[in-house]
Parts: C-alpha cells; structure tokens; sequence
C-alpha cells in the first residue's frame, strides 16, 4: 500500500526515500530509524518498481 513517504536514518542504510508500506528494502528499517519526508533523496529502486 502507498504512504506517505519516509526514509532512514541509519548512515550505513542508501540515501533513499520509501514510499510504500510492503517495500522489502523499507521494511528493514527499524521504526525507531524511520523519519517522515523524502530528505532530498530519490525513490528506492524497489518502490520504483511496485
């Protein structure tokens, strides 16, 4: 399902925004790491893809 968009804030993780909920890349994201917005970064390739 499409969200709003987030990102990580783990700086070993890409330098990339999410914006669906099932996006496999995203949801390795500890919620405690995620932050709301797109930060200036593109698209994750997967989300791209869905």
């Amino acid at each position: 399902m499409r969200v709003s968009p987030y990102y990580s804030i783990i700086q070993t993780d890409p330098d990339v925004h999410h914006v669906f909920d099932n996006c496999p890349n995203g949801q390795r994201i500890p919620a405690a790491n995620k932050r709301p917005g797109k930060n200036d970064w593109p698209l994750c390739g997967s989300c791209a893809r869905m």
